[in-house]
């Protein structure tokens, strides 16, 4: 059992992540049931023992970390621009992410989470054959990537991952 623990971990984090992302892009919203249902697995994969070993304690900083920069962003960004600038599913995926992932996974999943939005926009841009970009974007299905990409790049122990101190 134990040998299929990280394939049935990533199997059910996947399923999470991609059901989020497809219901982001036909809606524009990330349902909270959906969202319970990836945050209360990686808690319970980080007290039965994460493959990528995350402890609880770090996959609760993870969440809060996360979850807390976020909500300052979501908030910065929406000031300066005058109305919401994310949705607040955004903060609650990567504060989710946060229990899978732990505290030092933030980076990556910004950094990923931003470029594949930007570049989802970019070919859907060039399909259409006008610019997408002007209006709302979602950004939970490159969040989601990011997520996923994180813990695969972790459970191959990637070299350029770092999420230990």
């Amino acid at each position: 059992m134990m040998a299929f623990w990280p394939y049935i971990c990533l199997a059910v984090l996947a399923a999470c992540l991609i059901w989020l992302a497809v219901v982001d892009l036909r809606t524009g919203y990330l349902p909270d049931p959906l969202q319970a249902v990836l945050a209360l697995s990686g808690m319970a994969v980080a007290i039965i023992g994460s493959p990528i070993g995350i402890s609880w304690q770090a996959a609760l900083i993870g969440a809060a970390l996360n979850g807390g920069v976020f909500w300052a962003l979501r908030w910065l960004v929406s000031r300066l621009k005058g109305r919401e600038a994310m949705g607040f599913g955004d903060v609650k995926l990567v504060a989710a992410g946060g229990l899978w992932l732990g505290p030092w996974a933030l980076p990556y999943i910004m950094a990923a989470g931003g470029i594949l939005t930007l570049l989802g926009a970019g070919v859907a841009s060039a399909v259409a054959r006008k610019a997408l970009w002007r209006g709302e974007m979602p950004l939970g299905p490159g969040l989601a990537a990011g997520i996923l990409g994180t813990f695969i790049g972790a459970l191959t122990k990637a070299s350029w991952l770092m999420l230990a101190p």
